[in-house]
């Protein structure tokens, strides 16, 4: 039997022109495309569920009721890009896989890839003007505030504790306060504390009833569908709050011009009597590329929010309103690059 032949033909045009194609890191952008859907998948599956744990799991245990050969196709390429381990046909998460997998990353993942995804993937149609937003395409309210609970209960947490501490509070406000994520946090890690949530949404206010209700906090915390720009509008419960909190609701009145904000934060200030304070915590934009920071700025411009100022433009703000800043707080080295500003009426 004679060998089969193989030439292997040189071509430099050919040749430059992938070499062109790899160089340009877009080989990389679409491995890391795919890989994100495929990690959302694993995870609105319940296969990562499965696959969480120290011991490696054989296939029929993992794809038990599921599409055998797409299952077993994406256990491979999982295995391929480093996020499991294979171990004669049984997988496990590699050290990678976990690292992707912790709550924060998948947070990320489905702000992106979940929330923002009806947006990001028309884009064609909103530069053109064939789509507007609002009317066409919205993001997915509901996934956005199961997301930003989880960075809510990492990274902001504490600042609001830290705000708190060293006052006589013993009731908070939380304005905008989507699942429920920090109040019910708050008062998990405060005894003595209470409070009451509010958004303009019913979706938000049922899952944050939920989520008190689950973490035993029904008594301690209460969610109510309210307007978080309207003061007037307030249930009764709102008005024995010592601090008012609000996480990133405020940025995007900016959509409506300077003034918009500025009557609101005036109007915050009317019910600033006594000692109480507004703790509102807002993004920085930097216009870099650390910590998405140029994601968050594109799914702004899309859907028509207004954009997310750094501290000397909120200071500018804050001249122009009732109120003073007399504290700004930030997580020091990582997470998002958000700025507690702590207001209280202007003296005098």
């Amino acid at each position: 039997m004679s060998a089969t032949e193989v030439v292997d033909l040189w071509n430099d045009e050919r040749i430059g022109a992938w070499e062109n194609y790899h160089l340009s890191g877009m080989p990389d952008l679409i491995s890391s495309m795919n890989m994100c859907h495929a990690l959302l998948a694993l995870t609105k599956s319940g296969l990562l569920d499965r696959l969480r744990g120290t011991e490696p799991r054989k296939i029929d245990e993992l794809l038990d009721g599921m599409d055998e050969r797409v299952g077993t196709g994406l256990l491979r390429y999982l295995a391929v890009g480093g996020v499991l381990d294979d171990w004669r046909g049984s997988y496990r998460l590699s050290h990678r896989g976990r690292l992707l997998t912790e709550p924060i990353a998948l947070a990320r993942l489905g702000f992106y890839m979940e929330a923002y995804a009806p947006v990001t993937r028309n884009i064609t149609g909103l530069l053109t003007g064939t789509m507007t937003y609002g009317v066409d395409v919205s993001r997915a309210d509901g996934s956005l505030s199961k997301h930003t609970g989880t960075v809510t209960t990492t990274s902001y947490t504490a600042v609001v504790r830290a705000a708190m501490r060293g006052t006589s509070a013993t009731r908070l406000l939380d304005l905008g306060c989507g699942s429920g994520a920090l109040l019910v946090e708050m008062c998990a890690r405060q005894p003595e504390l209470s409070g009451v949530g509010i958004d303009i949404a019913p979706a938000a206010i049922d899952a944050a009833q939920q989520r008190a209700a689950a973490n035993g906090m029904a008594d301690r915390a209460e969610f109510v569908v309210a307007d978080a720009f309207q003061p007037d509008t307030w249930p009764e419960s709102c008005r024995a709050a010592d601090v008012i909190c609000g996480v990133g609701v405020l940025h995007e009145q900016f959509r409506d011009g300077e003034q918009a904000v500025v009557d609101i934060l005036d109007r915050y200030a009317e019910v600033l009597t006594g000692d109480k304070v507004l703790l509102l915590g807002e993004p920085e934009l930097r216009y870099d590329n650390r910590e998405n920071d140029s994601d968050f700025f594109l799914v702004h411009v899309l859907t028509a929010q207004g954009i997310p100022r750094d501290r000397a433009g909120w200071l500018e703000v804050f001249g122009r309103t009732s109120l003073s800043c007399r504290r700004i707080y930030t997580n020091a080295v990582a997470g998002p690059r958000t700025c507690f500003y702590e207001l209280t009426p202007r003296r005098g």
